[in-house]
């Protein structure tokens, strides 16, 4: 912050780079690739007025850089909730967000303009909670998004450790949710 003319220069450099990587990635794979996942949490540990000048540009830098068919996804589970309204205008179509920001709050918030992709604790319930814990909490989020729904993920994917059993408490409750 004492020379943001530097870290202006140097954020340009790690977007292009960023962007680079992608498209690299995705010529890799080939034709079959429809999407991007972009995971930053150190955006998170920005204020508001600090997002809105260096961070909120260049992620809309990245994700532009892409076909608008492709499904780009989000992932930011660090302190977003100062700028949620601003990262709604970013161009990404999923969030995948901390569990301990409020769903309903995060829905509110971003105005149904991004699908939500959240999110049971990834660590207090799904690596050291029991299978009981992880099936309730997921119940719990599946009734609290109600019929605008949410795609379900603890965290930005399954943390090391988290047992089987936990993972088929989670498949047990979404198959519960949506039973007839």
């Amino acid at each position: 912050m004492d020379n943001p003319s530097g870290a202006h220069k140097l954020l340009s450099h790690t977007t292009h780079t960023t962007v680079q990587w992608l498209k690299a990635q995705a010529e890799a794979v080939g034709d079959s690739v429809e999407g991007i996942l972009v995971l930053d949490d150190i955006v998170g540990f920005l204020s508001r007025r600090h997002y809105e000048e260096f961070a909120h540009p260049c992620l809309q830098r990245v994700f532009s850089s892409f076909p608008p068919s492709w499904v780009k996804v989000y992932h930011n589970d660090a302190r977003i909730d100062p700028f949620l309204e601003k990262l709604a205008e970013v161009g990404f179509d999923a969030l995948n967000w901390t569990h301990k920001l409020d769903l309903h709050e995060v829905r509110r918030r971003t105005a149904g303009k991004i699908c939500l992709m959240g999110n049971v604790s990834p660590l207090e319930i799904g690596v050291r909670g029991t299978p009981q814990e992880v099936k309730a909490a997921t119940l719990n989020l599946l009734r609290n998004a109600g019929r605008d729904g949410v795609i379900l993920s603890v965290g930005g994917g399954v943390s090391p450790g988290m047992p089987g059993a936990n993972i088929h408490a989670m498949i047990e409750a979404v198959t519960e949710f949506n039973a007839p």
